[in-house]
């Protein structure tokens, strides 16, 4: 009888043990950050305990401050935010800090600017690293507090020397055969080794028309918590465009000059009538197709000021529809907590009012034909990453003088949907010099488009 006492006694410690351990277990979106770690390869020993949390907003680096990459290490990606905009990382676990040249020393005063090279000699250091280090691995301690060469710091201590140097690579993959030219894919990103290349997005560009089909990159529920005050840089030929000053193509005397002599007036930019005004934003801008505000740090929104990843857009459709139409797939993305992949392209050469039909251009190569298009249409597809038969397009019209029969005659190239889809309510044309829109299958808009990647045109299914 006493042993059967003893035995009973045994048991239940045991499951009084098993049910303390249960009580202890981490939070889910803790356990989610551990399951993602898991394929990197870490050599760190995740420990017992929350995570280092920081706010993407507050807990890095200034925005006068020229931040590192943010990386899982030992891979090509960036360590991302959560959904609610927070970088998470399990206690124990590395995160990798990257500079294109050199992180700076620190000082307990120090408020830098992106060209200054030092720190005030003068003050007592917070951070001291050593010449032309490139690569830093900091070992999340507790809350906000990372372990370095035995030294407690805040990933906001670690800046960079110099502004970071991303690269636009051609590579030898051809992209768009279908719709003819000479286009490749390009990769925009940081070049850190030869093995090594974080990318930013993909880019699929005709060299010869000064054109770009289409760019492609991610959103992720983190996109809508975008880092906000990045300031806005020079945009840069990257390398490319040999022979053309991509500046003053985009000037908007230029552009001006341009029209004058598509429609036969004279090279005076005064004589085009009322068809550009900027107050009105009727001039064209370099209107982006990866969108600044769709990355989420700044090394990844810098990267966007690139001339491969621009079109001529009409500022009052810039900043108008289309501005709706990037921050309205944002917020879905975020809403739903969807990985999407995205492709944002031009079709079409657009028409000023009195031309005859002849396509509006901004340049002209070396047998006088027309290059570096005005496109008449912008559009953006989304595919859902985890479901690749499901998605949708939308596509608006880059034409602010066309009017309502016009619209609907001429440049809807694929069946409307969207009295089909409840997220798209806010999909009103009630002032049409900012733009028209509509919505599409993106089997319907590739089959339209014929430069886009042919598996999109089995993307049947509606992402509502």
């Amino acid at each position: 009888m006493l042993r059967g006492f003893l035995f009973l006694l045994f048991v239940s410690m045991i499951v009084s043990e098993i049910r303390a351990r249960e009580a202890i277990r981490p939070a889910t979106d803790v356990e989610q950050v551990i399951k993602d770690l898991e394929d990197l390869h870490v050599d760190t020993i995740i420990e017992r305990g929350p995570p280092c949390t920081l706010d993407v907003q507050k807990d890095l680096p200034r925005p006068n401050q020229v931040q590192p990459l943010y990386l899982r290490p030992h891979t090509s990606e960036y360590w991302l935010p959560n959904g609610k905009g927070q970088l998470q990382i399990p206690r124990g676990a590395s995160i990798e800090l990257h500079c294109t040249k050199s992180f700076a020393n620190v000082s307990a005063t120090a408020n830098t600017d992106e060209d200054e090279d030092d720190s005030d000699e003068d003050a007592p250091l917070l951070l001291q690293v050593a010449h032309n280090t490139r690569s830093i691995s900091a070992r999340c301690l507790h809350d906000r507090t990372f372990e370095w060469v035995g030294g407690k710091h805040e990933l906001r201590h670690f800046v960079c020397k110099k502004a970071l140097r991303y690269s636009v690579e051609r590579l030898q993959q051809q992209c768009g055969e279908e719709a003819g030219g000479q286009a490749h894919l390009y990769r925009v990103g940081y070049n850190i080794s030869d093995q090594r290349f974080i990318t930013t997005m993909e880019i699929c560009h005709d060299a010869s028309q000064l054109r770009t089909h289409y760019t492609h990159h991610r959103l992720v529920p983190a996109s809508v918590h975008f880092q906000r005050q990045v300031k806005r840089t020079e945009f840069s030929q990257a390398g490319h465009f040999t022979g053309y000053n991509m500046h003053t193509l985009y000037s908007q005397r230029h552009q001006m000059e341009e029209a004058a002599q598509l429609l036969g007036a004279s090279s005076n930019p005064g004589n085009v009538g009322g068809l550009f005004d900027v107050p009105r934003g009727l001039f064209l801008s370099r209107g982006h197709l990866a969108a600044k505000a769709d990355l989420i740090y700044a090394s990844q929104q810098r990267s966007t000021f690139n001339y491969l990843n621009v079109a001529p857009q009409w500022q009052i459709f810039n900043g108008g529809q289309w501005l709706a139409v990037e921050d309205e797939t944002r917020k879905f993305v975020a809403r739903g907590g969807l990985n999407v992949s995205v492709y944002t392209g031009t079709w079409g050469v657009m028409s000023m009012p009195g031309s005859e039909g002849s396509g509006f251009f901004l340049a002209r190569d070396a047998n006088n034909n027309g290059v570096l298009p005005v496109p008449l249409l912008f559009y953006r597809v989304l595919i859902d990453s985890v479901h690749p038969w499901r998605g949708i397009a939308l596509v608006g019209v880059n034409n602010p003088f066309a009017t309502q029969a016009q619209f609907e005659a001429e440049y809807v190239i694929c069946e409307p949907v969207q009295e089909l889809v409840a997220w798209l309510r806010w999909l009103q044309n009630r002032n049409l010099s900012k733009g028209y829109l509509y919505a599409c299958t993106v089997a319907d808009l590739a089959r339209a488009v014929a430069h886009l990647p042919a598996q999109l045109s089995e993307v049947h299914e509606l992402l509502v």
